[in-house]
């Protein structure tokens, strides 16, 4: 097995410009310009080559590649349904993020670039060492990491932000797929990557979410099916980046198989309906002798909130195209079409206006496939005039502040309190995280003060040794803004 040279991870952001083209290409080097557009082409240009190479592996031993992706973290809006636009955190300028692809035993590089004013990572499920885990390397604004690993094991994998509240960055969309496929080629399927996921515009650690989604857009598949033939196989890698209990996967008009956590070496079970828990897979076959339209959903309430869909089966024609209209000894990758709908359909806009949206105790109907979004004119005018609380209004004389119960959440209006205080040259702050999730405190003034993510009743410190006025901020919900005035 390949053996990871860390030193190495320290050179590919600094490396000259002109060996970089040539050993990263064109698309690494815009990346690490600011030029996103170029990277993201590059690594949809990869991933097509790595699928390709993926499928077509079918003659002697394979050759272990080196594959490398590009992922950048930014922050846009988003549509999640018809008519409803909301914030987002995502890689490469989508929920999910792009499906990175490999053969197990292929060297993986993943470039990623943090373009928020938070701090992120890349957390990959599967085998590797604790450089490449995405949790204590965080990731600050402006900076860039890179994972370098070893695919495996086969099967359907993911990634997904690590930093504190997990839950609440994958919900802001900061996950996405990682399919790794065995050496020994499996048999040719038409193939799908379905990712479920959730989101509530009122409180994003709510245990009901108001939107359970798959691939980052509620009934997608509704208004938009998924082609299939009679007679097909047909492969879907399914995973759950949602934070709800498991619900169970049901696919009409016949039964399927299902590879238990999405991981090809356990053996298949055939079912009617197979529960995949938060932060786990499946992989599932399934194939129809009769045309016509087999629902897909979760069984219960999220099919409610915008799971439902299905796959349109239809008769290939006669002169149908192996591997292009159908799959027989070919294999035919479907996830490149997913990715572009979602792109379509979400219409990324980092300057776009947030909608309203339905409080929590307004219901949508995605059973029929449109979604309440009104509000009262009272609930609207209160929305208005709740501003974050941290104004650096009254100035208290302490060393003591708190992250208020609650503070995580915009709406609450709170924040740090006291967020305005008065100290002394030489006096140490203490910051206590009162709060049931964690926050930072990061200077606003490059690199004076950063405390990392703070847990639940623990406190961060930090001495004041010279006068001045200090503003901070949370690195997590940026919102939240305090002042320390030394004398």
């Amino acid at each position: 097995m390949y053996n990871s040279n860390k030193r190495y991870r320290k050179t590919v952001i600094i490396i000259a410009p002109a060996i970089a083209a040539i050993l990263f290409g064109a698309g690494i080097v815009a990346a690490l310009s600011g030029n996103q557009q170029a990277t993201t082409l590059f690594s949809n240009s990869i991933f097509n080559l790595n699928a390709a190479s993926a499928q077509d592996s079918s003659s002697g031993d394979y050759e272990p590649k080196t594959i490398e992706y590009t992922l950048i973290a930014e922050e846009t809006t988003l549509e999640i349904a018809p008519d409803t636009r909301v914030e987002a955190w995502t890689y490469n300028g989508t929920i999910p993020g792009p499906t990175l692809r490999a053969t197990e035993g292929d060297r993986v590089i993943i470039n990623f670039i943090n373009k928020t004013p938070m701090t992120h990572t890349i957390h990959l499920h599967g085998d590797h060492d604790e450089l490449d885990d995405g949790v204590f390397q965080e990731v600050l604004p402006n900076e860039t990491y890179t994972y370098d690993f070893i695919a495996e094991p086969a099967g359907a994998l993911m990634y997904h932000c690590h930093v504190m509240p997990v839950s609440q960055h994958i919900r802001m969309g900061l996950y996405g797929a990682f399919i790794v496929d065995p050496q020994t080629p499996l048999e040719p399927a038409r193939e799908y990557v379905i990712v479920t996921g959730e989101y509530d515009t009122q409180d994003q650690l709510t245990e009901l979410p108001e939107y359970v989604m798959f691939n980052g857009y509620a009934d997608q598949y509704w208004e938009n099916p998924l082609p299939a033939r009679t007679n097909e196989l047909v492969r879907i890698y399914l995973i759950n980046l949602g934070s709800s209990p498991a619900f169970g996967f049901h696919i009409h008009g016949t039964l399927f198989d299902a590879w238990p956590s999405g991981v090809w070496e356990n053996p298949s079970l055939r079912v009617q309906t197979w529960e995949v828990s938060a932060g786990n897979a499946a992989i599932f076959e399934v194939k129809w002798p009769w045309e016509g339209r087999y629902l897909f959903h979760l069984h219960g309430t999220p099919e409610e909130k915008g799971t439902m869909a299905y796959f349109n089966v239809t008769d290939a024609p006669e002169d149908a195209v192996d591997g292009v209209d159908i799959a027989k000894t070919k294999s035919i990758d479907m996830i490149e079409w997913q990715a572009d709908l979602t792109k379509k359909i979400q219409k990324a806009d980092p300057n776009g206006n947030v909608t309203t949206t339905p409080t929590a105790n307004n219901s949508g109907s995605h059973g029929g496939h449109s979604m309440s979004n009104t509000t009262s004119d009272s609930e609207t005018e209160t929305e208005q005039q709740q501003q974050p609380a941290n104004q650096g209004g009254t100035v208290e004389e302490t060393t003591s502040v708190s992250m208020a119960k609650g503070s995580s959440q915009k709406s609450s209006n709170k924040g740090f309190t006291p967020d305005h205080i008065s100290i002394h040259a030489g006096d140490t702050v203490t910051w206590k995280n009162d709060d049931s999730t964690a926050h930072t405190v990061k200077s606003k003034e490059e690199g004076l003060f950063f405390s990392g993510s703070i847990l639940q009743r623990r406190t961060f410190e930090h001495t004041f040794a010279e006068p001045g006025t200090y503003e901070y901020y949370c690195s997590l919900h940026p919102w939240m803004t305090g002042i320390v005035e030394v004398k």
